[in-house]
């Protein structure tokens, strides 16, 4: 039933698009536990061609790349080969005359990771530069680079960072960045026909790129491989990218934890969503927005000249969707996450949220609804930490009590009413006839947890 209504929500939303944007083509995936559960295409892989993009149309990712050069980072780590708090000098040495700001600390490959190096925001000129020799990349950093703010000191999206990572998976691996990243990062996925170089991508599968102009919209020239390779080279489909996101869907959990804030934002209402707050941060190649209502979010979009794109994917829930289009800077982030907002509304709705106490919150819950039947002062002594009767005397807090309960008996728990946000805090309705009493309930952190706060509304 979900997945239906998510077709014909997530099909109306693109071609929507399409049409608003003249977008030659959109390839698209709805994804359930890790397998591509829908995917379809809308408009033309080549203008004129007739030919609609499918689920293994090739197109250019752009930066979602990025979490790919991020992935080999990661594994280079574990190889012992390099060491996230290692300095860039370690193994650019020609970058020592950075031109750090004045009290900075060195650059390291963990403030490349997550955009804290301090460089300024670089689209759209990084996008320009993929094609750029390797010597030609050296000596210009080696020249000194400009920078907005002192290292590790805030986040600011940074295509020369990645592409930094990607001269240090070169000099680590003593390869190519293209070859390692074939071997090692690619085709342990299966990702066999996703390439770096646009010349491998087989010309019955290729999306191409176009750009739309007051003129008109025209074809746009491909690029050749360079030192900007890394933070958004890659071609692939959805059929590919699909064995991608199950990858992460399945764990990879470092890599989907906020490591660098990046900004919070009242995201509008949505038919039955209402507005909230989202936040969002940059971890390892990955943004992690944290919706208020809906919950992790997890997603990478990319830019590029001929290209939009987006990977989003919600770990509760399970869902995920990816959107590629063949028109510049399509922003395929917006309504691949309207979509997936949509679907995981409707399967919260669905599926009632699996509770998660911890075992001794559980036996407080029921402590606390024995309170609420009968006062007991013994189980007070039992359960309330030492801070309970010096914040609010018990009798005052047994007498507030008295009063929400109105001399009614027969308390029960409101059914769904119970919500744990924690192991170790829980909140709940009591009801009785048509009175309603509201529960918090914050455990404390001892070995044997007991009651720290409990109020009654």
């Amino acid at each position: 039933m979900i997945l239906q209504e998510a077709i014909e929500y997530a099909t109306q939303e693109y071609e929507s698009l399409r049409a608003e944007k003249a977008i030659p083509g959109i390839a698209f995936g709805l994804m359930y536990q890790g397998k591509l559960v829908y995917s379809s295409g809308l408009g033309e892989t080549q203008i004129g061609n007739q030919v609609p993009p499918s689920e293994d149309s090739i197109f250019r990712i752009a930066s979602m790349s990025k979490s790919f050069t991020a992935q080999a980072i990661l594994l280079l780590r574990d190889r012992g080969a390099l060491k996230l708090e290692d300095a860039i000098t370690t193994y650019l040495p020609w970058t020592v005359n950075i031109g750090l700001p004045e009290g900075s600390s060195p650059i390291t490959i963990r403030d490349l990771l997550t955009m804290g190096a301090g460089f300024p925001t670089d689209d759209p000129w990084g996008d320009r530069q993929e094609y750029l020799p390797l010597p030609d990349f050296d000596a210009l950093v080696g020249a000194g680079l400009t920078f907005n703010r002192k290292v590790n000191t805030g986040f600011e999206y940074s295509n020369l960072g990645y592409a930094l990572l990607g001269r240090i998976i070169s000099v680590v691996s003593g390869e190519l960045y293209e070859t390692f990243m074939k071997r090692e990062i690619q085709d342990p996925q299966g990702m066999t026909v996703s390439t770096y170089f646009s010349d491998n991508v087989p010309e019955n599968l290729r999306a191409h790129g176009y750009a739309k102009f007051e003129a008109g919209v025209v074809p746009e020239p491909t690029t050749g491989n360079g030192a900007f390779t890394p933070m958004g080279g890659l071609h692939s489909s959805i059929k590919e990218l699909s064995a991608w996101v199950a990858m992460f869907q399945s764990g990879k959990p470092e890599a989907q934890n906020p490591y660098r804030f990046v900004q919070a934002v009242m995201a509008k209402e949505q038919g039955e969503i209402p507005e909230r707050i989202v936040t969002s941060n940059y971890g390892y190649g990955l943004y992690i927005d944290d919706d208020a209502t809906l919950g992790r979010f997890v997603s990478h979009s990319g830019g590029y000249p001929g290209f939009g794109s987006h990977m989003r994917w919600h770990a509760e829930s399970g869902w995920g969707i990816i959107g590629l289009a063949n028109l510049t800077y399509m922003p395929m982030s917006l309504v691949c996450a309207k979509i997936l907002n949509q679907i995981v509304h409707l399967h919260k709705k669905a599926n009632k949220p699996v509770i998660n106490l911890g075992v001794v919150t559980q036996e407080a819950v029921g402590v606390v609804n024995a309170l609420i039947s009968n006062w007991d002062n013994k189980l007070c002594d039992s359960w309330f930490t030492e801070n309970m009767d010096l914040d609010q005397p018990r009798a005052e807090r047994q007498m507030a009590l008295a009063k929400l309960k109105t001399e009614l008996s027969d308390w029960s728990v409101v059914e769904d009413s119970l919500t744990a946000p924690t192991l170790s805090f829980a909140k709940w309705k009591m009801q009785s006839g048509e009175a309603v009493i509201e529960v918090e309930m914050l455990m404390s952190p001892e070995k044997h947890p007991r009651i720290q706060k409990l109020t009654f509304k």
